[in-house]
């Protein structure tokens, strides 16, 4: 699909399907799930605009979420108390949330694209998300490999605020709850938001990602689920 409205065009950006199967989904352009995380700089409002744009010249159904309740294991592994850690995520949220929806104004999109905007506290409810949730706790709990996976990802993430000095297991843990809440929606999105098919969006590849559609781990993606990395053409 592309959508013939010049104020969707945006600048260039490269496509990396992780399989065949992604490429075969992401070029059908049913929808598309942008994640956007909360107090990552890489999301300006200038790139949120960009990207959005290219979303909504190549899909007829956006959805962008927005994982604030997830961060809150961020900010509960570097030490905040829980009232403290609840406040900032959703200071944080709330922030890319207000950016998130200017961005999408700027755009300007054909009437007939349809945008969603999601915080994953009120899709986290869903028994759909539930169920998957469960599934990504339990084979993270159960696969040490599947568990190292997660955690290498968020030790780096965590190095990055203390300072260089290695995060304990404990804060490993906590902090991995983050990506495992972010699970459900690469395995399958289409259960969880009630559509045909999905390409989940993101700007980097990351270990676990790649570990799942390489089928290395014990979750197993539905079909009509695909992962894209989108990058801007420097």
């Amino acid at each position: 699909m592309t959508n013939s409205n010049p104020s969707t065009l945006a600048p260039k950006f490269t496509t990396e399907p992780l399989t065949e199967q992604c490429q075969t989904v992401c070029a059908r352009g049913e929808h598309a799930l942008v994640g956007v995380s909360p107090g990552n700089s890489y999301f300006s409002e200038e790139r949120l605009t960009e990207l959005l744009g290219w979303a909504a010249s190549q899909f007829r159904h956006v959805d962008v979420m927005i994982p604030d309740s997830a961060q809150l294991h961020t900010w509960l592994a570097l030490g905040y108390a829980p009232g403290r850690a609840r406040r900032k995520a959703y200071g944080e949220a709330s922030r890319i949330y207000n950016r998130v929806t200017r961005a999408w104004q700027a755009v300007g999109a054909p009437d007939d694209v349809v945008f969603g905007l999601h915080r994953l506290s009120e899709i986290e409810v869903r028994p759909a998300y539930r169920s998957l949730l469960r599934r990504a706790e339990d084979a993270v709990a159960d696969d040490v490999e599947t568990r190292e996976s997660y955690y290498r990802v968020v030790r780096q993430v965590l190095r990055n605020h203390l300072n260089g000095a290695d995060p304990t297991e404990a804060q490993t843990a906590e902090a991995a709850r983050y990506l495992i809440a972010e699970t459900p929606f690469l395995v399958d999105t289409p259960q969880v938001m009630e559509v045909a098919e999905s390409t989940a969006i993101y700007q980097h590849r990351v270990e676990f990602i790649d570990r799942i559609y390489a089928e290395q781990t014990p979750l197993r993606r539905q079909e009509q689920q695909a992962f894209v990395v989108v990058r801007p053409v420097s």
